[in-house]
């Protein structure tokens, strides 16, 4: 058969077998080479499985209570009242002020009464937090305490530059004397209705015999001056009551304590000689005498400036020494600020016979 074609018959057999064959390869290399072969039989046992996604969990947020910073006060509570001071003890130091009419006040700062808040958790990602009562104790500011009209006054008493608390002083102004403790920092606190006039803050160690060693402590001292105006708070120098300053001791040197004189002998021509140490921060200086049992000086000696003085006998109101049991001390006066400071040494004896 393939006799009777002819050669051209024969010429295009040959270029479509070759075609064929060109069109079955181009599919082979198409094809996935992991692919079975189409003619390959399938295995009995193959089966194929797909692989499984691993999965990994991403665990949402979770929120746990955190606490919340809370203000000094519970909502709805009891104010605060803050306690009275005696004026016929020591005290002790706490918050307070003064009320009109009032003869006594107690310091604001270290307040002697708590009360409880209750702490609000709010929702954190990081904090876990259980709901629990603290106990606060406030710390009411001095301005909360002023009155419509009043001006406040404090300062601290110090003892050699150290703040000593539950010291009683005495403040007085254009009405009559009221007292206060120092609280746990040393500050007082009084208030006025009269800035502008001149007052007196008062520190005496008979109302604090708990103050020691006694000898190193000034038996009275006083801040005097006049009140400043246009300020809601008068905040004074602080009141250093230690005769030691500076490494020197304020104290009589003579006569000696518990020295006697004949009254009838001292004039003019027999003069007592007195003598002091000097205070380690300076000022002028003045000798009191006075009758034992009574804190009402009966001679005052003129401001000096040295640490000696000699007295004829002769009293404030003109007359002569008489016999009888005295005191004397010495004060020094200074300027502290825009007001003045008088520290006095601890008193000695004075007797004087027939």
């Amino acid at each position: 058969m393939l006799k009777n074609l002819t050669s051209n018959q024969l010429l295009l057999i040959a270029l479509a077998a070759v075609l064929f064959l060109i069109a079955a390869f181009s599919f082979f290399l198409l094809q996935d080479p992991s692919a079975p072969l189409p003619f390959a039989p399938r295995p009995d046992t193959a089966t194929s499985t797909l692989p499984q996604p691993s999965q990994t969990l991403i665990p949402s947020p979770s929120f746990t209570p955190k606490p919340t910073r809370q203000t000094s006060y519970t909502p709805f509570s009891t104010l605060l009242t803050p306690a009275s001071l005696n004026p016929s003890t020591t005290g002790s130091p706490g918050g307070g002020t003064t009320t009109p009419n009032s003869s006594t006040t107690v310091m604001p700062g270290e307040a002697t009464s708590t009360k409880s808040a209750t702490v609000i958790p709010s929702l954190t990602s990081s904090t876990t937090f259980s709901p629990k009562t603290q106990t606060i104790t406030p710390s009411p500011t001095i301005t909360d305490t002023l009155s419509p009209g009043y001006t406040g006054v404090t300062g601290r008493v110090v003892q050699n530059g150290t703040p000593v608390s539950s010291v009683i002083v005495e403040f007085k102004d254009d009405v009559d004397p009221r007292q206060s403790a120092t609280n746990l920092s040393g500050h007082y606190w009084f208030t006025t209705l009269a800035p502008g006039t001149t007052f007196s803050l008062t520190f005496k160690q008979s109302a604090n015999p708990q103050l020691t060693p006694t000898a190193e402590i000034a038996s009275l001292a006083k801040i005097q001056g006049a009140l400043p105006t246009g300020v809601n708070i008068i905040d004074l120098p602080d009141f250093d009551i230690s005769l030691i300053q500076n490494d020197m001791q304020f104290e009589l040197q003579s006569p000696m304590d518990g020295s006697t004189y004949e009254a009838s002998v001292i004039n003019s021509s027999n003069k007592i000689p007195f003598g002091w140490s000097l205070y380690g921060l300076g000022g002028s200086y003045h000798i009191e005498l006075g009758l034992n049992g009574s804190d009402q000086s009966l001679w005052t000696s003129d401001q000096i400036a040295s640490t000696n003085f000699e007295w004829d006998g002769t009293l404030d109101d003109g007359t002569h020494i008489s016999p009888g049991i005295y005191w004397w001390r010495v004060g020094v006066t200074k300027s502290l600020g825009s007001y003045v400071v008088v520290i006095f040494t601890q008193p000695w004896d004075l007797i004087f016979t027939q």
